[in-house]
This record gives C-alpha cells, structure tokens and sequence, in this order.
C-alpha cells in the first residue's frame, strides 16, 4: 500500500487509470452499438453517427505510442493498411476529371473509410477480450431476435397490405430494410449465438438459448435471400468442421430444422392468410422453393457484365467514386432491370474499382485472416473462423464495397471486417515466435 501512495498522491495513477478505464468503455460502447445497431437502429445517421461519435472519444482516450509500437510489428495490420492506401490512392486520382455532381460521393466515400479505419482499429484493441465479445454476441443475437420476432407478428399478423409468407423486412430499419440486409444480419447473429452456445456458459436457459438461435435461422430464411441462405451454409458447414459432431452437432441440427421448416412452410401460412382475410380475397403462397427458382440469377449476370465492361484498365481498375456512370448506361437499355446502386458482390466491386491490384491486395489480407482464424480454431475457438466463412459467402454475391461503411448495405463492416480484424488480431498474438 505505501508503494502505491506516492503515485495516488501524486495525481498520475488516478488519471491514467480513468483514461485507460474510460477508453476501453468508450471504444466497447462504439462497437457494440455500431454491431447491434444493424437490427434496430433506424436509419444511416443515428447507426453511423453512434460509431462515428463514440469512437472519436474512445480514440481520443487511447495510448497511441504503446499502439502504434504494437500495430508497427503485425503484418496484417500492414495488409490492411496497404489495401485500403489502394483503394484510396486509386480512387483520388480521378477526382479532378469526376463531374460537379460527383462531390457527395467522394465525401461519402472518404467518410465511409474513415469510419472503417475507426472501426478496425477499436476492434483490434478489445479482440483479446473475451468477455466482451461473448456479451457483445449475446447483445446482438437478443436484439436481432427482438427485431425479428417484432417484424414477424407485425408482417404476417397486424399490418395491412402484408401477406403472411411473404420475403421478411426488418420493420425496425427504414420501416422496412432490404431483405438481403434482413437475411443476412439475421443470418450472422444466428451463427454466432450458436457458436456461443456450445463455447461458453450462456445468459439465458439453454432451452430458451436455443429457441432464440431457432428464430434467428428461420427468420433469415423467411427473408429468401439466397445470398443469406448460401452465407449459413458456409458457417455452418466450417463450424461443423471444426468443431465436430460432438461440439458442433446441435447448432447444426438447429439449422436443418429451420431449413425444413421454412420449405414446408406454405400450408401454415396458406392458413394464417385465411384466417387474416376473407376466403375470396386470399392470395394463393407461393411455395418457398418455387419463389427461389423463379427469380433465377435475379440480373446479377447482366450486372457483373457491365461491370466488366466498364473497366479499361483490367490492373488498376475504375475507383470507386463517381464511377457509376460507367456501368450503369449499359443496364439503361436493358428495360427489364431496376437501375442497380452498386454491383451486388463485393469482392467483384473491388476487382472492378481496385483492378487486379486491388483484388490481390484484398485476397492477401483474407489469406492471411483465414491463417490466423484457422489457428484460433485449432486453439479451440471456431466461432471467427465460420463467421468469417458466414461473411465471405453472403459477400459474393452482395455488398457494394470492402473500403467504406458508408454503403448503401452497410453490413460490410459486420459480415466482413469485424471477423476478419479479430482474427487477425488475436492470430497474431498467438503465432508462433522465431525465438520459441
């Protein structure tokens, strides 16, 4: 005790240590809001603005030198680093020849990569904490729960101009956010509760632990995005893997169950609508996996193919900003499409904004995201691994962009990067020493 009197009296410890305890809350405070924000908070502004405000303070309460003496001596910190300089440098070169109206978007997209660094760098600073992303997980997984069960009753049982059966929106965002973006939010909180579930002694009861898992996976389904559908396989099927039958058997089996349910689905909701509405003025459901099969590719094949076409230079790409234009005039003349925001994959959105550059820069920091993932998985932890499998596949056939947050999606950030960043963080930590 007489030790420490001199330092309390002094005034340093006291401040060191609120500066320390006060950053760790500020920056804990920034990314869970900014994770489970992607289920209830209702537009852009309030979800970008909490990351954006709260993790301003937490980075003004950090100790740089001891971070950047860290962040100096980790490769995939420089992989991440010497992608997105890419991206950047690649896309700023255009702005003198970009037209007047071109200016919100290169605002936009500086903002978005801001935030991104803002967020990759508050992650990698709690990624060796356990604690708070088992809490975090279980956070996300009870709101998107709450989100989903909300819009569920109110879809197939209150609101009029619904019909029961039909793609779930999120009602909580937008009044009604994108069923891909529903499907595959909904999606990743499922897996990640139920890799929680066998990882760690949870809050809840487990009969009730699981329910909730079970609602997640349905509700994704109910969303019918395929993207969300192929992204739960992928999780799954890594999960499974790695953890085994024995430690990974019943989240499997939760999803299977949700799978076969939401395909036999019709005749319940053929009833529901029944009961909603008179006989006469019911509208036959269509069988989920009729509706899949009839929206066929969905134009993504048209889409990928002007985005081909618009590059010139297949190494250094097109940039990001102000570049719509270019791949846009060729769906003009094709009637039958509903002029697309973005390219609707986001690892061919950076082949065609960052060229071969980009896209090897990105495949180098995911390369070595997996390496470390996979020795976090081998360590026993397989939840970062099957998120990350979770986010690459909803990723290749969605998304707008892999260098900003502000997309018109915004769950690249969450599907891609917070995976990735604590892999890559807490991998790093782990590997072997040349001295061991």
């Amino acid at each position: 005790m007489k030790s420490l009197t001199p330092a309390f009296a002094n005034g340093f410890a006291a401040p060191e240590l609120r500066r320390l305890v006060g950053g760790m809350w500020a920056a804990q405070i920034a990314v869970a809001g900014f994770v489970a924000g992607h289920s209830f908070l209702p537009n852009r502004w309030l979800h970008l603005g909490w990351l954006f405000i709260a993790g301003a303070w937490a980075l003004a309460w950090t100790d740089w030198p001891a971070l950047l003496r860290q962040w100096q001596a980790d490769a995939g910190v420089h992989s991440i680093v010497c992608f997105l300089s890419w991206m950047l440098i690649r896309s700023s070169v255009q702005i003198p020849f970009m037209a007047e109206r071109a200016s919100d978007e290169v605002i936009s997209g500086i903002f978005g990569m801001l935030l991104l660094v803002m967020f990759c760098m508050l992650v990698w600073q709690q990624a060796k904490s356990d604690e708070f992303f088992h809490a975090m997980g279980w956070f996300m997984g009870l709101t998107s729960a709450l989100a989903a069960l909300i819009s569920i009753v109110l879809s197939y049982f209150v609101l009029p101009g619904h019909q029961a059966g039909e793609r779930l929106m999120n009602l909580l965002v937008h009044g009604g956010l994108n069923q891909v973006c529903t499907g595959l939010i909904f999606g990743f909180a499922a897996l990640w509760l139920a890799a929680l579930m066998e990882a760690k002694p949870i809050p809840l009861p487990r009969w009730l632990g699981w329910a909730v898992v079970g609602l997640l996976h349905f509700a994704a389904f109910l969303s019918g995005s395929r993207g969300a559908m192929l992204a739960m396989v992928c999780g799954h099927l890594v999960l499974l893997l790695t953890r085994g039958w024995r430690r990974g058997g019943a989240a499997a089996c939760v999803f299977l169950t949700a799978t076969v349910l939401y395909f036999t689905s019709a005749p319940l909701f053929a009833h529901i609508q029944r009961w909603r509405v008179e006989p006469a003025v019911t509208q036959a459901i269509t069988p989920p996996f009729q509706k899949i099969v009839e929206r066929a590719d969905n134009n993504r094949l048209d889409i990928y193919r002007a985005g081909w076409h618009a590059m010139d230079h297949v190494w250094l790409g097109t940039g990001q900003w102000g570049v719509r234009g270019l791949w846009q005039c060729e769906l003009q003349s094709k009637t039958s499409i509903m002029m697309m925001s973005h390219l609707h994959s986001a690892f061919f959105a950076t082949f065609v904004h960052g060229g071969i550059i980009g896209a090897a820069l990105l495949l180098g920091v995911l390369g070595r995201g997996i390496r470390c993932a996979h020795r976090l998985a081998m360590a026993g932890d397989a939840t970062w691994i099957s998120l990350l499998a979770f986010g690459c596949g909803g990723l290749l056939f969605d998304g707008e962009s892999l260098a900003s947050l502000a997309t018109a999606p915004r769950f690249e950030g969450l599907l891609f990067w917070l995976p990735l960043t604590v892999a890559l963080a807490r991998g790093s930590a782990t590997a072997p020493r040349a001295d061991s």
